[in-house]
């Protein structure tokens, strides 16, 4: 049974209880605010990487809504006639290819003098049919032998209608993709996959990804709601990646946008573990400093325990330490107690009071008065009735002095088998001590009976008074001792106050 070993034991799980939760608390923060940051960088990427393509997007679509509404392209009937006209937009543009359809789908390019027709195209026949601008699937282009994009827009020339049509360089747009704000985010497009039922570049999704949780039903579901939509995966690498889809305003694009996780937590998550280090280094040093101090607080604690056993043996069958060292100290505080009060009455000794009524003597500067009372008969009881009733009567006696002294810095004590003793300064003058002491042997008064027997009893008490000289308690006992002996003389049930004689 350690007490120090009992505390530091507390100490080591109350560290360790709020250690987990400091490092819980950090670890939802910190992921909390990950994610939140994930989030606002997601939405900021998408919105430049946006812009920079509708940017180009709005240049293309601009440039074939002025030439539709050139004013000479009304007057021209051949489509040879209108390419002329259209060559010019093309080279201050630097554009590879613009081009002018009828109806029917016959097309004039300029790259090409010939006329083909080009009814059979996806892009224009939805031109035509929808009569506004759509954008082609990626396309070859023999020309610069790269990818292309395909703009064309419907436009009336109020004599003939058709669509005129414009390149867009894949390397622009992919350039335009290229924006990141974080290196473990990625940007690309979905093409054709609004206003159709059938969008098969989802496949691409998992070209060069195990993205096994995605579902293409589902995908096509909230491409044709039009709505922005996210995805939690697992790239080929069992990477955790976000997938968020987005659709691109003026165009049949989907924006897709993916972040991984573990690069943009790599070095975070390495801050995030010297921080929990640090934490743990902290609790240990913490926790070594106050087991440190605890040592040395209950170091005489623990060897007074120790002592205590060979004194008082430890009584209590528990298996809980701290139960067995509550009973000890409990017996401890009873065997203490035994020490310094009386059993039989509850009042301090003789020696307890004299210390209290010394420490009260010093810090009381006012008038005090020490009564000692004597229980008159308290023999004869014992002789004719047995000690019981003296013992009963002792008890009932103190009972009534208690009661009488109430206040709180009223000192009571048993001086001895029948005497007691009590430093009270509640009274003003002599004449309130008088009442005091009147209507104290008044209540002190009884009898005692075993039903045949009848024995009264009563109080002689002996007064002395501090004064200027007397500051002494020993000197007090002894002058009240000697006034006792004065009121036994003058026939016992009475009081006498000393007078130095």
């Amino acid at each position: 049974m350690n007490i120090s070993h009992s505390i530091k034991k507390k100490i080591t799980q109350y560290i360790l209880l709020c250690l987990s939760l400091l490092v819980i608390f950090n670890l939802s923060y910190w992921s909390y605010n990950q994610y939140n940051n994930i989030q606002k960088l997601l939405i900021r990427n998408r919105a430049v990487t946006e812009n920079n393509i509708l940017t180009i997007i709005s240049k293309h679509t601009d440039l074939l809504t002025a030439i539709s509404n050139d004013v000479i392209m009304k007057d021209m009937s051949l489509l040879s006639q209108k390419i002329e006209i259209i060559r010019p937009y093309q080279e201050a543009f630097n554009i590879e290819t613009l081009g002018i359809t009828d109806i029917k789908g016959n097309a004039a390019t300029t790259y090409r003098k010939n006329v083909e027709n080009i009814n059979y195209r996806h892009y224009f026949q939805q031109a035509i049919q929808q009569k506004k601008l759509t954008i082609s699937n990626l396309i070859y282009s023999p020309i610069s032998n790269s990818y292309v994009y395909i703009i064309c827009n419907y436009f009336n020339n109020l004599i003939k209608e058709g669509t005129i049509f414009a390149s867009v360089s894949y390397a622009e747009i992919n350039y335009a993709l290229a924006y990141q704000e974080n290196t473990s985010i990625k940007n690309s497009i979905l093409t054709d996959c609004k206003d159709t039922n059938n969008c098969e570049d989802t496949n691409t999704l998992k070209k060069d990804n195990i993205y096994s949780s995605l579902s293409n039903k589902q995908i096509l579901h909230n491409i044709n709601d039009k709505s922005t939509f996210n995805y939690h995966v697992i790239n080929n690498k069992n990477q955790l990646e976000i997938l968020s889809l987005h659709p691109l305003k003026n165009t049949p694009w989907y924006l897709v946008t993916t972040l991984n996780y573990n690069q943009y937590l790599k070095d975070k998550v390495l801050f995030m573990i010297i921080n929990i280090f640090i934490s743990i280094i902290a609790s240990i040093a913490i926790g070594y400093y106050l087991m440190k101090k605890v040592s040395i607080i209950t170091s005489p604690i623990d060897a007074f325990i120790q002592e205590s056993t060979s004194i008082i043996p430890i009584q209590s069958l528990s298996k809980n330490s701290n139960i067995d060292m509550n009973h000890h100290f409990k017996n401890i505080i009873s065997t203490t107690k035994d020490g310094v009060y009386c059993s039989r009455t509850n009042l301090l000794n003789r020696k307890y009071f004299i210390q209290h009524a010394n420490i009260t003597l010093q810090k009381r500067h006012q008038k005090l008065a020490l009564l000692f009372i004597d229980l008159d008969n308290l023999k004869t009881i014992n002789d004719t009735l047995g000690h019981y009733y003296g013992d009963d009567v002792i008890r009932i006696f103190a009972q009534h002095v208690k009661s009488f002294f109430n206040n709180p810095i009223d000192l009571i004590g048993r001086f001895g088998g029948d005497e007691f003793i009590v430093l009270t300064s509640g009274f003003n003058n002599e004449t309130d001590l008088i009442n005091i002491l009147e209507t104290l042997i008044s209540q002190l008064n009884g009898s005692v009976s075993n039903g045949d027997i009848v024995i009264p009893f009563s109080a002689s008490i002996g007064v002395a008074v501090t004064d200027n000289q007397t500051h002494d308690i020993e000197q007090l006992i002894n002058n009240a001792d000697q006034a006792v002996y004065d009121s036994k003389k003058k026939g016992k049930n009475c009081y006498s106050f000393y007078v130095d004689h």
